[in-house]
């Protein structure tokens, strides 16, 4: 099956196939898992990202194909996926045999997806798809949701490896708190800057870096990360809170079996991660920023689809302009999210083989017999809510109709009363 630029505009699921998986047998690291998603251009950074993480790393490597002439892979799509196997399969391999105490563990898996619109496989890449696939693959209690592109501070693995570090992150996110790492960019730099601010994981070397060729992430656009409070992380020993504003969109540790879902109809570029964390926060979510390590950027080019997006969203002019865009899909689901949020009905609308992967997965159907037995649980306190409401109605409008009877019953006595009394001779008054 081919997808299309109507699936996405009808708001159905992308046509996703996967093609193999790996996993891990190397000795646990850290109990949190890293969740990344990446399309097999960046198999790079991959690499990066798992060198600096001790702990497992679940991603998925998506290939987009497109076949003008059938539903079917042709011999050209087919060379496609072989030669990204053996790329990822030579990764993997390489990750496996670091057995140097450095380094995660990696569990992957290659999924493509065949479209019949060349302009719909630049541009709809399946975000929120991939991050749910690739969240089905953590069993650890704590997960972070980190995009390729961003390296974790050596700093975060090494504090998460104390017993007494890690036993308080399990304990508040437990209570639903959600931990941000704070995130920095180069503004200009290669890779290998990147690569070293991530393994040395110093805040003075940020300072330093502050003062030369790093920013805060989205510097130009304090609302997307400013709540994070950038300059108070440099000086916290401890973990502070922070108060969420709208359009924030930090990436961050969690509780895996509380953490909202991503919406599965963001595609491409725009919105995607800021509806899922209004989601977190519309669900009760405390937040914190850690103070014991942070992101930062691996510069890489833009992508097609961000190009796209900022073009129609920053030179159109009226709505007319922007029908058909990617931008007026995404921003229409965005503000439809937000009024569900503030009305208290919002729900993440999530494919059929998450769903299916969760009720066959061990680590996760336990999840969902749990919250199966919860639903039952507040189904039954809601029935007897119910039931108690209407057994109160009934007596309350038993009591009225008693009032009632009585107040008849009292009239009709100082009526009988009345009659009862002797007429008097109007002559003999006075």
């Amino acid at each position: 099956m081919r997808t299309n630029w109507a699936q996405f505009v009808d708001d159905l699921p992308s046509c996703l196939v996967t093609e193999r998986v790996w996993w891990s047998v190397k000795a646990a690291g850290i109990p949190v898992t890293l969740v990344t998603q990446l399309t097999g251009e960046r198999l790079d950074q991959l690499r990066a990202q798992c060198s600096t993480w001790r702990g497992p790393l679940a991603a998925v490597v998506y290939l987009p194909l497109f076949n003008a002439h059938g539903g079917k892979l042709s011999d050209h799509n087919r060379q496609v996926v072989q030669n990204f196997t053996a790329r990822t399969d030579e990764l993997f391999r390489a990750s496996e045999t670091n057995n140097n105490g450095r380094g995660c563990q990696l569990r992957l898996v290659l999924m493509y997806e065949l479209f019949a619109d060349p302009r719909a496989a630049s541009l709809l890449y399946p975000v929120n798809s991939l991050r749910n696939y690739a969240r089905l693959m953590a069993d650890t209690d704590l997960i972070a949701n980190i995009d390729v592109d961003l390296l974790p501070s050596a700093s975060i693995s090494a504090a998460l490896a104390d017993p007494r570090v890690l036993a308080n992150y399990t304990a508040s996110c437990r209570a639903r708190g959600v931990f941000v790492l704070p995130a920095f960019q180069l503004v200009c730099g290669t890779a290998m800057l990147a690569d070293s601010l991530a393994a040395t994981g110093d805040k003075a070397a940020i300072r330093v870096a502050l003062n030369e060729r790093l920013r805060m992430f989205s510097f130009h656009k304090p609302m997307f990360h400013g709540p994070t409070l950038f300059e108070k992380w440099l000086g916290s020993a401890e973990p502070y809170p922070i108060t969420y504003a709208l359009n924030y969109e930090p990436w961050y540790m969690s509780w895996r079996r509380e953490t909202p879902w991503y919406d599965f109809r963001y595609r491409g570029y725009g919105n995607n991660k800021i509806a899922q964390v209004a989601a977190m926060n519309a669900a009760g979510a405390t937040w914190f920023v850690s103070p014991h390590g942070f992101l930062v950027h691996r510069p890489h080019n833009s992508t097609h689809m961000r190009d796209e997006f900022l073009r129609a969203k920053l030179t159109a002019k009226g709505l007319m302009e922007l029908r058909g865009t990617l931008y007026e899909h995404v921003e229409s689901l965005w503000v439809a999210a937000q009024a569900r949020m503030a009305a208290g009905s919002y729900a993440v609308r999530l494919e059929a083989g998450v769903r299916g992967c969760l009720e066959a997965l061990p680590w996760w159907r336990v999840d969902a017999q749990q919250q199966q037995q919860q639903q039952l649980q507040k189904q039954r306190q809601q029935h007897q809510v119910q039931a108690q409401q209407q057994q109160q109605q009934q007596m309350t409008q038993q009591q009225d109709q008693l009032k009632l009877l009585q107040q008849e019953q009292l009239q009709q006595q100082q009526d009988w009363q009345q009659d009862q009394l002797p007429d008097l001779d109007p002559d003999l008054e006075g």
